[in-house]
């Protein structure tokens, strides 16, 4: 390893890629690190390289991001230890919103993620999750077959059973504020 490269700096690059489940930016790593430019440039070359290496089982994916991923002759060997990976946690966000109101407005959806809303409900779409419907400005989100067949799941029992762990948490509030008094 070059001698200029900070090891902490690389082992800590390495922890954060390794725990986002979102692409970071370059400007993202750079801040978390406290990088310039350059070093964060060496920085990810470094462990490019270390893990351009045949032995290992992962590599950085910089396709909208950088993060750390299984390489892709790996992938169905651990597929089944981390069921729905493919997804980020804001993917997974959207989509659960999707799932407990539909029909949903795409707009709407928006005001509370923002618009990074339109990528993941392209992803979605692509993905065959769900079904988008033009109407008027807006679109029309439902969910698909395909999405019951891949969490394993009917939507009318994933909504009940949301609703039910919903009312018991409330009860559990109500108890833990009459408890407090």
């Amino acid at each position: 390893m070059p001698s200029q490269l900070n090891p902490q700096k690389l082992a800590l690059l390495e922890a954060i890629l390794f725990t986002t489940t979102d692409p970071l930016t370059f400007e993202q790593l750079q801040k978390l690190t406290k990088s310039r430019k350059d070093e964060m440039e060496k920085l990810l070359t470094e462990l490019n390289q270390r893990y351009s290496n045949e032995n290992s089982g992962i590599k950085i994916s910089d396709m909208g991001g950088y993060k750390l991923i299984v390489k892709n002759e790996y992938l169905q060997n651990v597929a089944d230890l981390t069921p729905h990976a493919d997804m980020s946690r804001g993917l997974l966000r959207v989509l659960s919103i999707i799932a407990y109101h539909e029909p949903i407005r795409q707009s709407e959806i928006v005001k509370v993620i923002g618009n990074r809303t339109y990528d993941y409900v392209k992803e979605l779409s692509e993905k065959g999750l769900i079904n988008v419907e033009k109407k008027s400005r807006t679109r029309i989100l439902t969910t698909t077959d395909k999405f019951e067949e891949y969490f394993e799941t009917k939507k009318n029992e994933l909504k009940k059973n949301l609703d039910e762990v919903k009312e018991e948490m409330k009860e559990e509030v109500n108890e833990n504020k009459e408890n407090a008094d």
